[in-house]
């Protein structure tokens, strides 16, 4: 059972996003699409799973914002003809994605923890941070690939999306290896990438539907030679910000590469609101952790999530702490 203030916390989290989505819809008409549901929760656990090491971290993506002034605004039908693909729940498994509507699993339970965080992080500063909606805005990243993050970022993405009241947007920044894709078992296709080098791509082209209801996905796109350039250009930023309010409903997950792989993980640290940075126990050196962590210190909440730990029957759910 959910304690009473787990349950406060998630209810304030709902009722304050859906106001930003009624909100939105007055100023955007495209601003929330409710063929998605879900409910999040605040960043808490750490030791997330044993199960499959992280699939691969590296590649480049992107990120959405305004371009209302390259094309027309985007009709409230937009969204709802967006395409619809099916997760395969059979590919989760065999990763050790945890589905939280298939019982009170170990990788289950820790996810939850993690998420109650992240929705905290969220509301707890929302009604005095004027720029707490960042913190929507969620970077899963490492240090060196293998160590997590992509099956982190998928079961963090489950975990809130199956709360009834919030909604969970999953973006994949791996344009080399598609891991992402590969773990939830769906095709890759036009992505992120496409959307930020393509003035005719519409998020309506990249964003689908999924056959969880709470749960859309983005997939990484097309390699592009110049991912990490269309990153840092002014394009990124207008559409993060276009993303924040065409998508004021809902919390946004980025599987992003690894810190010592790619500097897309720099880059992003300063659009997002928090980064969930995923440790391999037992594997990851500590100076590499701390030249990790230097190159996204410009993201103001980093939270560390200890992965691959050997568990013991006596064991709590996992650890967690703030950077």
């Amino acid at each position: 059972m959910m304690d009473a203030a787990s349950r406060s916390l998630i209810e304030r989290a709902a009722a304050h996003l859906q106001r930003r989505n009624e909100t939105a819809q007055a100023a955007m008409p495209l601003a929330a699409n409710g063929d998605w549901g879900g409910t999040a929760a605040p960043i808490h656990t750490a030791r997330a799973a044993r199960p499959q090491p992280a699939a691969a971290e590296p590649a480049a993506a992107a990120a959405p914002a305004q371009r209302q002034s390259r094309r027309p605004a985007p009709q409230p039908e937009a969204v709802a003809h967006s395409r619809q693909v099916t997760i395969d729940r059979n590919a989760l498994r065999q990763h050790g994605i945890a589905l939280p509507s298939a019982g009170r699993s170990r990788v289950a339970e820790e996810f939850r923890l993690v998420k109650r965080q992240v929705v905290a992080k969220f509301i707890t500063e929302i009604d005095t941070d004027p720029d707490a909606q960042k913190n929507r805005m969620i970077m899963v990243t490492s240090a060196k690939p293998g160590e997590g993050k992509t099956f982190a970022a998928i079961n963090l993405a489950l975990s809130i999306a199956s709360e009834q009241d919030l909604k969970v947007l999953l973006i994949d920044l791996d344009t080399r290896h598609h891991a992402m894709q590969e773990m939830m078992g769906i095709p890759a296709g036009r992505g992120l990438t496409d959307l930020l080098s393509n003035a005719d791509v519409d998020f309506s082209d990249v964003v689908l539907r999924t056959n969880m209801p709470n749960l859309a996905v983005m997939p990484a796109g097309h390699p592009d030679n110049r991912g990490p350039e269309l990153l840092s250009s002014n394009r990124t930023r207008e559409m993060f910000d276009e993303m924040t309010q065409r998508y004021a409903d809902r919390f946004i997950i980025f599987d992003a590469p690894s810190c010592l792989a790619s500097s897309d993980p720099a880059t992003l640290a300063t659009l997002v609101g928090q980064v969930v940075f995923v440790v391999e126990a037992d594997q990851t050196q500590q100076e590499e952790v701390e030249a990790a962590l230097a190159l996204v210190r410009a993201c103001p909440n980093i939270s560390l999530l200890l992965n691959k730990v050997r568990a013991s029957a006596t064991d709590q759910f996992g650890s967690y702490s703030n950077y």
